[in-house]
């Protein structure tokens, strides 16, 4: 009679873990863990027998390697060790060629004219504004683009995808309700565009003001940035009055912070001063973030319109470091990614900064004063102008590259 190999416990310590870590056991035998410290798979291997332990999922934002991860059994196995650190960035070319035009295409023929916003939609795909020729564009996953809705023709004019036209489409946000939501800088409106490209006017009388009241009444001057909280309420920063607005989805609109003429000014309410706001993004709890432009500074705003430095020292500059020393310079598009963490497109700089929730200020990608179309991990990497940010679920970021005519990825890779 054939003797039962004995069967063996693998195991070893994971260190440096923050998040989720799903570990693999040759190809079968799956091990999540949330917590640094000793871990054991579940199943077993016989002696005489061979394991290979790899990393099957990587935390969020992190990358760890296995060492002793493999071997023939002969003895109850320990000694794995997993081992995590903060993941760099490295930045890529996700679609575009450079070229300022507006063409549909695969991923290696498509254009862009200075695309400044993107959103993640339902679906995973992205949408870019692209106001150089007021178009809205949809990206799908493997890269190919089309135009979802918009054409060449400046103007407000409702009307089913390439029937309607935009006057400056420069700021998108994706609604609760799959809608979607578009500023138009140069008409002075908020269109609503749903998910069949029916395109029509939600708010805004068409004429520049600041003046409160009904949809149809109400009036914008400038709206360049744009975000909806889990509400379905719509929050606007208006660059040429330098004001932060809040339009309900009845439509109704109201100023929620800021006065003219722009300035620096923490307060409540119209005691609260911007310098032209370029980009706004809403946090879970509904807290507006504002990139404050010519303050060089990112302004928060409680949905009682009380204001407050966040992060910034007005001075421009590209110091990295606790918030109230870091410096920004013409900071554009805010994005939040699934840990809280604030991410920056500081638009003057070149490059793409993130704040944590402790508010620690570094830079991600690219090197501050410096423009190009550079791939590369870390400061190796260029930009020229980036505006707009998406981050989808796994972590990927998504940058509208403006003057590079091009839409960059940004995802986690090891550290060189």
């Amino acid at each position: 009679m054939t003797p039962v190999a004995e069967q063996r416990a693998i195991g070893g310590t994971v260190t440096g873990m923050v998040g989720k870590l799903v570990l693999q056991n040759n190809a079968g035998d799956d091990l999540t863990l949330t917590a640094d410290g000793k871990f054991s798979f579940a199943g077993t291997v016989a002696t005489g027998s061979d394991y290979a332990v790899s990393v099957r999922n990587q935390p969020y934002w992190q990358f760890c390697t296995v060492t002793k991860g493999s071997g023939t059994v002969t003895a109850e196995v320990g000694d794995v060790a997993v081992t995590c650190a903060e993941a760099a960035a490295q930045v890529s070319t996700f679609v575009g060629t450079g070229s300022p035009a507006s063409l549909d295409g695969n991923r290696d023929t498509a254009t862009f004219d200075n695309p400044m916003g993107v959103i993640v939609g339902k679906n995973g795909e992205l949408f870019v504004s692209e106001p150089g020729s007021n178009r809205m564009r949809k990206v799908a996953a493997n890269g190919d683009v089309s135009t979802f809705a918009g054409n060449n023709t400046a103007g407000t004019i409702d009307g089913n995808a390439t029937a309607a036209s935009f006057n400056g489409l420069i700021a998108m946000a994706l609604a609760p309700s799959g809608d979607f939501y578009g500023a138009e800088f140069g008409g002075n409106v908020i269109r609503k565009i749903t998910q069949t490209a029916d395109v029509s006017v939600f708010a805004g009388a068409g004429s520049p003001g600041s003046g409160d009241g009904n949809a149809a009444t109400a009036t914008f001057n400038g709206p360049i940035a744009m975000t909806i909280d889990g509400a379905g309420n719509i929050f606007l920063a208006e660059l040429h009055v330098s004001l932060i607005r809040k339009i309900t989805p009845a439509g109704d609109v109201s100023t929620l912070a800021g006065s003219s003429p722009l300035g620096f000014a923490d307060g409540t309410g119209t005691a609260a001063q911007f310098a032209r706001p370029y980009g706004i993004v809403a946090d879970a709890a509904g807290n507006l973030f504002v990139a404050d432009s010519e303050n060089h500074r990112i302004r928060k705003v409680t949905q009682g319109g009380v204001v407050t430095t966040f992060a910034g020292t007005g001075t421009p500059g590209s110091l990295d470091g606790a918030k109230d020393i870091a410096t920004f310079q013409r900071p554009g598009g805010l994005a939040f990614d699934a840990l809280g963490n604030l991410y920056v497109a500081d638009t003057d700089n070149n490059v793409l900064r993130k704040i944590t929730p402790a508010g620690v200020v570094s830079t991600v990608a690219g090197k501050a004063g410096v423009m190009g179309s550079q791939n590369g991990i870390r400061e190796a990497a260029r930009f020229s102008q980036p505006y707009g940010i998406a981050i989808a679920a796994d972590g990927t970021i998504y940058v509208a590259d403006s003057l590079n005519h091009r839409i960059r990825k940004i995802e986690p890779v090891a550290a060189p």
